[in-house]
């Protein structure tokens, strides 16, 4: 490389090929399936409303997607720190080609939505306005990096950015009523300020970090750990190896999905306070956003508590942690208490107001139960519970793949499976007919959920034979799916709603709540003695 741009180009591109390539996946696939089951069911109607509301939150979980894998494809500033290239150019060099592949991703997935199931979403607005944003959210990380200042600094940029691309939609404060099909003159002045705006301040940020100053502590972290551990010191002695190296791991991970949680009801409640104060729409969005807020919180627990390398970008498992005095299995145990220990205090943060503010306004009559959505009516006996479960499934299972050091086989599974649904999902609109797809496509759920069941089967049979679990976890495992499988079939017998054949896709997905004990240990080993 004879420039320091084509250098850090062709670094940024080498590093982050496969995660970008696996975000667009990932960020593709809620429009793909929702599109395809609206169309094989005669309901995709482009002129109803509510596919700009679709559009408008699918945009955006697009651009969180994305972003995400563009934050890891980034890596660390920090790691260029010694060399001697001036701030400015570091900087310009990491937003310029984070923004254009922001802003190229985005009108791309836009155009082949188009293509396949004509929905007319507008392509230069949101492609432009995702590229400012993803230079302001970067530049605001750089700014509070390292500090418990950047949650807060991210959600109040994201929050103003949202609220000002839901106003390009129509009014603030109802539901969109219009595509964003023309950019203005105003509009796109706007734009170059924020982004000007976002590269000023990230220059001013990477220069502080640089020099190594910080900002003051809020203390977020510190009450955590003693709400978490009310009688524990950093300078207690420990009774055992293995109960320090919880202590250890809780301090260093345990932490990140409560307080996640906390931020995002502390900026949710802010924001209803502020522009709403509707007791029904605060029942509702607590209820059913915190609900989709537990799962992304199991993605990005799963992400921090299975990385057991030295950084972000490097999962391979460092001599410190390889060379403690502990065995593959009592180090899979801390890292599963951990990861459960995570998932519930994450949990009871959401559970627990869901539970007091709807008895609150249900008892005072502020707000009558027969308004609130049917899904709520229908769902909240079961709700709360699979609230709990699919953190646990997403975070558990995430982590054990990240816990073997070796992510490149795992995302050319996710890809190359994505690839083969795209490819068939195109191939079937051409070939069969609406009934026949639906049945095509219950099939290979169940072949999938029958691969699921023989995988987790397979984990705990290889696990067993190398004496990594013993035969009470192997009982008491199966003992926990067939309590699932129990639950799932007593809300079938209450609400029969789902066909048997999805039913038992569902059942055989349960054996992923079981599938980490047999394969943490697995995945331990595998990255401990590579």
């Amino acid at each position: 490389m004879r420039t320091v741009p084509s250098a850090l180009m062709w670094e940024f591109l080498n590093r982050g090929r496969w995660q970008l390539l696996l975000m667009t996946c990932m960020g593709n696939t809620i429009p793909l399936l929702l599109f395809t089951a609206l169309r094989t069911h005669g309901a995709l109607d482009t002129g109803d409303s509510a596919f700009i509301v679709m559009h408008l939150a699918l945009v955006q979980v697009n651009m969180f997607v994305f972003g995400a894998g563009m934050m890891l494809a980034l890596g660390q500033m920090s790691r260029l720190y010694a060399y001697p290239v001036r701030t400015s150019t570091l900087v310009t060099w990491h937003l310029l080609p984070a923004m254009v592949l922001m802003a190229l991703e985005t009108w791309l997935t836009s155009a082949v939505l188009n293509a396949i199931y004509d929905v007319q979403w507008p392509l230069w607005g949101p492609a432009l306005f995702a590229a400012a944003a993803m230079a302001a959210v970067i530049a605001v990380m750089w700014l509070t990096e390292k500090s418990a200042w950047l949650p807060w600094a991210v959600g109040l940029v994201g929050s103003a950015l949202g609220l000002w691309f839901k106003t390009r939609h129509g009014p603030l404060f109802d539901l969109p009523t219009h595509y964003w099909n023309d950019v203005t003159l105003s509009e796109g002045i706007t734009l170059s300020l924020i982004a000007a705006a976002a590269y000023a301040v990230a220059v001013y940020g990477v220069s502080r970090n640089r020099r190594g100053e910080t900002w003051p502590a809020l203390g977020i972290v510190a009450w955590f750990e003693r709400l978490s551990e009310p009688g524990s010191t950093a300078t207690g002695r420990f009774r055992s190896p293995a109960e320090a190296q919880l202590w250890f791991e809780w301090r260093k991970k345990g932490w990140a999905m409560p307080a996640c949680v906390f931020f995002g009801l502390v900026m949710g409640g802010g924001g209803w306070l502020v522009f709403n104060r509707d007791p029904k729409e605060l029942i509702e969005g607590l209820v059913m956003g915190g609900g989709a807020m537990m799962g992304a919180m199991g993605m990005l627990g799963g992400l921090i508590i299975g990385n057991c390398g030295l950084n972000d970008a490097n999962h391979a498992m460092g001599h410190f942690l390889a060379t403690r005095p502990l065995t593959n299995p009592q180090l899979a145990r801390i890292m599963l208490w951990n990861a459960a220990k995570s998932v519930w205090y994450a949990w009871l943060l959401w559970a627990i107001p869901v539970v007091v503010l709807s008895l609150l306004v249900v008892l005072t009559g502020s707000v009558s139960v027969a308004t609130l959505d049917p899904f709520l009516q229908q769902a909240w006996w079961w709700y709360l519970p699979a609230a709990l479960l699919g953190p646990w499934v997403i975070c558990a299972c995430l982590a054990a793949i990240m816990m073997t050091g070796r992510s490149q086989p795992f995302v050319s599974l996710v890809l190359g499976g994505f690839t083969a649904a795209f490819v068939t999902n195109v191939a079937l609109e051409y070939t069969l007919s609406s009934e026949q797809r639906s049945q095509f496509w219950r099939v290979a759920f169940a072949v999938v959920s029958g691969v699921i069941v023989l995988g987790t089967v397979w984990l705990f049979a290889i696990a067993r034979r190398r004496e990594m679990i013993t035969m009470p976890t192997v009982w008491g495992s199966l003992a926990a799916w067939c309590a699932l499988v129990a639950g799932l079939i007593v809300s079938q017998w209450v609400d029969p709603r789902l066909p048997v054949i999805v039913c038992v896709c569902f059942a055989g997905m349960l054996a992923l709540a079981v599938a980490p004990f047999a394969a943490t240990p697995l995945a331990l080993a595998w990255n401990r003695t590579r």
